[in-house]
């Protein structure tokens, strides 16, 4: 028999009993960054619209969603709060190719066991081969870990980042050996695991951004492995690399790369740059957080961590507000291939706002339409 908590109990007989509501039924697009024989393995089932009365679940705080999140009612009673029920199906992603000739970003969704899933996120450089091999491969490493028996998803990244990039090293030296795109290919790479609803674990290297929304705040999860960073630069420096600028005044290890860590550039492993990611652990607080949101430079060059998070704000879907994001990034003047992933928590929609918040600047604009 299930005892439910005494502050759980005129909860859950709220959350029970019957609400009036209608559908409104219209198709959800799908945008992805790669072809379809490439595209990884994901839900093919049509999501429809959304509820038209708010769904309000209270306990220490509330929450105002536009999505159908049922509640989980295991997780909710192990960590005493109301906790809903994610799914990949909310997800929301888009990618655009921008000026470029051949779009090097991918991401990847995924359910890796029962109680734990995974967005990902990879901004290939040097051509798409160490994208490619990540995006293919990055999951199998990491369920490797977890079946081991590790708990500390942090140690299962870590893991799982070390065993990737010398699994590409393998496949590069031993298929292209010789090859300078074997050995100037690398990748960005951004991952977060979901366990239990409510424990988000994030692992990266390079340049690609996760962002959480918080009380309709931005907070940056990631922080760039660039040179900028002195103790970067300094560790780098170290192991024998020079920095020096290019035409720009962007500073980069050997002449060659602006960021400190990657997948694959193995031309470059020996002077520092290395496939260690940096982590970090969040409690997701579903009351307050609307949405994890994961972008490339593509986007980040153009808008900022707020102007990414207002623009997700204005939209009613997940996937409509990952391509309001990236059209913008074009709009305002980006020439890299441009790509988002939102995946919605339990206050989405709370902190929606009617209009967009960006003001208009010319500069910005001149731009004009996205490409495509």
């Amino acid at each position: 028999m299930l005892v439910l908590p005494r502050s759980l109990c005129s909860r859950v007989v709220t959350l029970c009993t019957p609400r009036p509501f209608h559908w409104s039924l219209r198709p959800i697009q799908t945008h992805t960054a790669v072809t379809a024989d490439q595209r990884p393995a994901r839900s093919t089932q049509v999501r429809y619209g959304h509820r038209s009365a708010q769904i309000n679940f209270d306990t220490i705080g509330s929450w105002n969603n536009r999505l159908d999140l049922p509640l989980n009612l295991e997780y909710s009673i192990k960590s005493g709060t109301v906790i809903p029920e994610n799914s990949l199906d909310n997800v929301g992603s888009a990618s655009l190719l921008g000026r470029r000739k051949e779009n090097e970003d991918r991401y990847h969704l995924q359910e890796l066991t029962s109680d734990t899933l995974m967005v990902s996120i990879f901004d290939g450089h040097g051509g798409s081969m160490a994208a490619n091999f990540t995006w293919q491969h990055m999951a199998e490493h990491i369920v490797h870990w977890l079946d081991s028996g590790i708990t500390d998803l942090q140690l299962v990244l870590k893991e799982a980042f070390h065993d990737l990039n010398e699994a590409f090293t393998r496949f590069a030296t031993q298929n292209y050996k010789g090859s300078e795109h074997a050995l100037l290919s690398g990748t960005t790479a951004t991952i977060c695991l979901l366990r239990q609803n409510h424990e988000l674990v994030i692992g990266h290297v390079g340049d690609s951004v996760a962002i959480l929304c918080r009380d309709g705040k931005a907070i940056r999860l990631t922080k760039d492995h660039h040179l900028d960073n002195s103790q970067e630069e300094e560790r780098v420096k170290s192991m024998g690399a020079t920095v020096t600028c290019d035409g720009q005044g962007k500073p980069r290890v050997n002449g060659r790369l602006d960021m400190t860590r990657s997948i694959g550039d193995l031309d470059l492993k020996p002077y520092g740059v290395i496939a260690e990611p940096s982590t970090k652990v969040i409690k997701v607080r579903h009351s307050r957080d609307a949405f994890l949101v994961l972008t490339t430079d593509g986007v980040n060059v153009s808008l900022t961590d707020q102007e990414i998070v207002d623009i997700i704000n204005g939209r009613t879907d997940p996937e409509e507000a990952a391509k309001q994001v990236t059209d913008q990034a074009l709009q305002f003047g980006s020439e890299d291939n441009a790509t988002a992933v939102v995946m919605p928590f339990g206050a989405w929609g709370k902190y929606s706002r009617a209009v967009s918040t960006i003001q208009y600047d010319f500069g910005r604009n001149i731009i004009g339409p996205r490409y495509s």
